[in-house]
């Protein structure tokens, strides 16, 4: 492959980045991943299970034919039942490649559209069946009026329930929603509408074996030893999504399931990728030396050494959906003992000077596309900031959609910069165990007889309108002394009594003890377009023109499953806050309540203060117009207090 078809990266090539790739050449970090052995092995060990088999499951996978056969059988035995929707739960890696590829535009056919599930919040399953029903032109109107519409529906709908770890709950919640619908509406044979991908001996196995659901398995050769964000492109995670598309292309032109749709994908990939078990010492060491994506963790490794540890991704348009993706990834795997690098994204870029001296700039550019953000980048490389630029060639190939072997070869190589930043700074890539006890808390309370307990009256908390600030957890920890925060809010001409007034004073004095690298703000629960513009706004005015500090809009429960662990463990820099909804809408159809939705948000919070980290929440009885409107002037009144 000549360099010009090859993916490259631009703007790391100094003297201590090249030292540390040539440690990755003379240590051979490829041959640790491939042959599953030395400190690589152990980095990627959880449960005394190696979870290595992304590294080479697309090579393998192209020298099985018969999987791909497979595979793409099974899509075809799904179009030919007349299903045109896929409802695909899970949580985290198990879901985060399907949004990938359907912001993308790859999931939304004629034929056939996959509709992510990752939540809790009825609201979530309301939006899923009106997003169904608005592709058939059908209404949905309140009561029982449409009982006829969503029987016609459920009758061409399919839920794939997914599961890449031991202990997540919620497609559980989902598939027992769904099944009681297409009870409800007697679907004909309804176990042929729900399918299940997972492990073995996981909560969702031991819920649907009993129950006949027909199981898959998520790895091609039926094994299971890859985590679940590092299952795109070489499991069914991707590899389901993509045969169901490929084969409703072919199956239209008189195509067959003979597995060759997926190799041409598959393919592409495999040769942008370049890591083989076929390579010889010496070309697998050339592959170290002139690879991207290891050269990128060990740009970022040489970054974050000189106080550099955030990244901000700068994508095309086309190609904004695959930053949640690069973002579970990094985040879910490297932040942990207060260690990784964080991902940031989603806003156009800052003029250079509302950035920190923390941030490093990697513009994701695919060569079909014109550069991205390409007058601000340049401003960004006139004031000295670092910017990285990886270039990947798109090409076309045969009855795939444009750029979607070249998506699939981030994913791969994404998992390379994991793996060498991981290898380099000594981090246990596999495994997400801070996020394991907001799991253990939120099931314990979803399971007990009473509601979930929130604080109803308590010294440390304030108003503002309709909103509640708790702030318990930082004087519990030490964070925070009472009168320092006193102090403060009256140093800014404030009222403890008031939320806005409070939560300032928390950033001042997060910024005081050098723990304001970044905030959040973190919904509970499915964030309608008026809350989300409205944290948007605070986003501009509070981190870029008041703190100047990057921040994260993030919904739970979904990222409780993708950034909560480097939350919970990663990089101490965070102050976060929760915003939870007492009350939510019930389901437009079928069974399903909000008592797990809102022990989530307790679980987590209680996680995050357990871990001694900068959480505070923020309650409203139920998200209405006016209760948006009292964001809005909440945030606008912390802005009036900060100083410029």
């Amino acid at each position: 492959m000549a360099d010009s078809e090859r993916i490259t990266l631009e703007g790391a090539d100094g003297p201590a980045v090249t030292a540390l790739v040539q440690r990755l050449a003379d240590q051979d970090v490829l041959g640790q991943l491939l042959r599953r052995e030395g400190r690589m092995a152990e980095l990627a060990t959880e449960g005394g299970d190696i979870k290595l088999d992304w590294v080479d499951g697309v090579e393998k996978a192209l020298a099985h034919p018969e999987w791909l056969a497979a595979a793409e059988q099974e899509a075809t035995d799904i179009l030919q039942m007349g299903i045109r929707h896929v409802i695909w739960s899970g949580m985290g890696g198990s879901v985060q490649t399907v949004y990938a590829l359907k912001g993308m535009g790859f999931l939304d056919t004629p034929e056939i559209a996959l509709f992510p599930l990752d939540s809790t919040d009825p609201a979530s399953l309301n939006r899923v069946l009106l997003d169904i029903a608005d592709r058939e032109q059908v209404k949905l109107a309140p009561g029982d009026t449409f009982a006829a519409e969503l029987r016609g529906l459920l009758s061409r709908t399919l839920m794939i329930g997914v599961s890449m770890g031991m202990t997540s709950e919620e497609p559980i919640t989902h598939l027992e929603w769904f099944d009681g619908l297409l009870h409800e509406h007697q679907i004909p044979d309804p176990g042929a509408h729900i399918q299940v991908m997972t492990l073995p001996g996981s909560y969702l196995d031991d819920f649907a074996r009993p129950r006949g659901s027909r199981m898959v398995p998520i790895q091609l050769d039926g094994e299971n030893h890859t985590g679940g964000r590092m299952s795109a492109p070489a499991t069914r995670v991707f590899i389901r999504p993509a045969a169901l598309v490929l084969m409703a292309r072919a199956l239209k032109q008189g195509g067959t399931a003979d597995g060759a749709h997926l190799a041409r994908l598959l393919e592409r990939a495999q040769a942008l990728y370049r890591v083989s078990g076929a390579l010889s010492d010496a070309e697998r060491r050339a592959v170290t030396e002139t690879d991207p994506w290891l050269r990128l963790g060990a740009a970022i490794t040489d970054a974050a050494q000189a106080g550099r540890n955030k990244v901000y991704l700068v994508l095309p348009d086309e190609w904004a959906s695959v930053a949640p993706w690069i973002e579970q990834v990094v985040e879910e795997s490297l932040g942990k003992q207060g260690q990784g690098f964080l991902i940031f994204y989603g806003e156009a870029l800052r003029p250079p000077t509302q950035y920190q001296d923390d941030m490093l700039f990697l513009q994701v550019w695919p060569t079909n596309l014109p550069e991205p953000q390409a007058d601000a980048v340049d401003d960004l490389r006139a004031a000295g900031k670092p910017v990285l630029t990886l270039r990947i060639p798109v090409q076309p190939v045969e009855g795939v959609p444009g750029s979607l072997a070249e998506v699939a070869a981030l994913f791969l190589g994404m998992k390379l910069t994991v793996a060498a930043y991981g290898y380099l700074n000594d981090i246990v890539f596999a495994g997400q165990p801070a996020v394991e006890a907001y799991k253990k808390y939120a099931r314990d309370l979803r399971e007990a007889p009473e509601d979930v307990p929130f604080p109803t009256e308590a010294q440390e908390m304030a108003r503002f309108r309709s909103l509640t600030l708790y702030y318990e957890s930082l004087l519990k920890k030490g964070l925070v002394r009472w009168g320092d925060l006193q102090t403060t809010v009256g140093r800014l001409d404030g009222d403890m009594a008031d939320a806005a007034d409070v939560y300032a004073a928390v950033l001042m004095l997060a910024r005081g003890a050098k723990r304001l690298g970044y905030l959040d703000f973190t919904f509970n629960g499915d964030l309608p377009d008026s809350a989300r513009e409205v944290l948007v706004r605070a986003r501009q005015v509070l981190g870029a023109e008041h703190l100047r500090v990057p921040v994260k809009i993030r919904t739970g429960p979904s990222d409780y499953h993708s950034t909560e662990q480097s939350e919970t463990d990663g990089p101490n820099e965070l102050v976060s806050l929760r915003l939870v909804g007492m009350r939510h809408v019930p389901p437009i159809a079928g069974q399903y309540d909000d008592k797990f939705l809102l022990a989530q948000a307790r679980g987590t919070w209680q996680a995050m203060e357990d871990a001694g980290r900068w959480v505070l929440m923020l309650t409203f009885p139920e998200l209405t117009a006016d209760v948006v409107a009292d964001l809005d002037a909440f945030f606008a009144n912390v802005a009036r207090r900060l100083p410029m």
